[in-house]
């Protein structure tokens, strides 16, 4: 393939999946717990040209790839929730959440709630990892209240807690869907020490959105860019052909 057609060809890729990853940002401006992916831009082996005095220091680039980044962990804001299990986490940490092939995951979305089984359940049906002291259908009456650090009392009864696990190894973190992510291999993060957990909040996504939107503008402006030097690239070998007839 002609150098010209690969590099604008690898440019248009690299830009589309930047758009992909934007524009799933953007969609979940309003998500519960969402945290905002970035793209890693790659520039691919260039072309040393030569010069009378050996190779130029600046070669032919052979065009750029981008690839899904790390997710942003940044705090999102607080917005107020309506039961006492709607839960969010302030600074660093995670929900730990059971999958149904019972590997642990992890989440920022705190809106919990129990099911006739006295199962403490997220917005997915997953199981939130609990220790129940109290079985939850003798729990003593009042209302919940959940402590910063994860403790569930009735009144003084300890009737439960909710861990918080350790987002130190947020980085390696993969995405399996409904805003839960598993950490490679079966490694497990470990337990919080001083989690500080606010009870009637959830965390909102932390995308910015008039970020994101310039961000896409621009994008799509260099999609453009790309995709008319890829043009007039086609039309000079068009008409090179032509001459060589």
């Amino acid at each position: 393939m002609n150098s010209s057609l690969s590099i604008s060809r690898s440019g248009l890729k690299g830009l589309q999946t930047h758009l992909d990853i934007t524009s799933n940002n953007i969609a979940n401006v309003n998500t519960i717990g969402f945290k905002q992916k970035n793209t890693n831009f790659y520039e691919l082996l260039r072309n040393d040209v030569a010069g009378q005095n050996g190779p130029l220091p600046n070669g032919v680039s052979r065009g750029m790839k981008a690839t899904q980044g790390q997710f942003n962990m940044t705090q999102g804001s607080f917005i107020a929730g309506s039961n006492p299990f709607d839960l969010a986490i302030s600074g660093e940490g995670m929900f730990g959440i059971r999958l149904p092939d019972n590997q642990l995951a992890y989440t920022r979305d705190g809106s919990f709630a129990f099911d006739q089984n006295g199962v403490l359940r997220n917005a997915s049906g997953n199981r939130v990892e609990m220790t129940l002291n109290v079985p939850k259908n003798n729990w003593p009456k009042g209302e919940p209240y959940v402590r910063e650090d994860g403790q569930v009392r009735i009144g003084n009864v300890l009737v439960g807690e909710i861990p918080v696990f350790d987002d130190a190894n947020s980085s390696q973190l993969i995405e399996v869907g409904e805003n839960q992510w598993v950490l490679p291999q079966g490694q497990a993060a470990a337990k919080l020490a001083n989690p500080v957990i606010k009870q009637h909040f959830l965390e909102g996504s932390n995308v910015e959105l008039a970020e994101s939107m310039s961000d896409m503008i621009v994008t799509q402006r260099a999609y453009s860019m790309n995709a008319k030097v890829l043009q007039a690239t086609d039309e000079m070998m068009q008409r090179i052909n032509e001459y060589k007839q």
